[in-house]
């Protein structure tokens, strides 16, 4: 759990703070509410950390899949015990798919005032 929560504590760090600078400096630019432009970079870098979730959710290449299935239908070495990979409590890609929602909805929030 800690690993998903250092995780998520990471995406909504950096998009909190990529918010808060792009839409300062954006805001200022344009001579608009900053307020409105934070707003609309929290919806973006949502957006973002969404569409990060989605395309790293990819399956594993098929060189690996293959290199594991010749591993263990090869009968001829000895049996050499595995070290166990610890599984995640939650997916990487439901952290990162949930992160993006949250700063999505805080975006949307910020628009939704001003």
């Amino acid at each position: 759990m800690r690993d998903s929560g250092r995780l998520l504590g990471i995406v909504l760090g950096a998009g909190t703070a990529g918010a808060l600078v792009l839409g300062v400096v954006l805001g200022l630019a344009q001579e608009e509410s900053v307020t409105q432009w934070i707003g609309y970079m929290f919806s973006i870098l949502g957006a973002v950390a969404i569409g990060f979730a989605c395309f790293s959710g990819a399956p594993t290449s098929a060189r690996k899949h293959v290199a594991r299935r010749m591993r263990s239908n090869n009968d001829d070495e000895p049996e050499v015990p595995e070290v166990a990979e610890s599984k995640p409590f939650v997916s990487e890609i439901v952290v990162l798919f949930a992160g993006g929602l949250l700063l999505v909805a805080v975006g949307t929030g910020l628009e939704l005032v001003t």
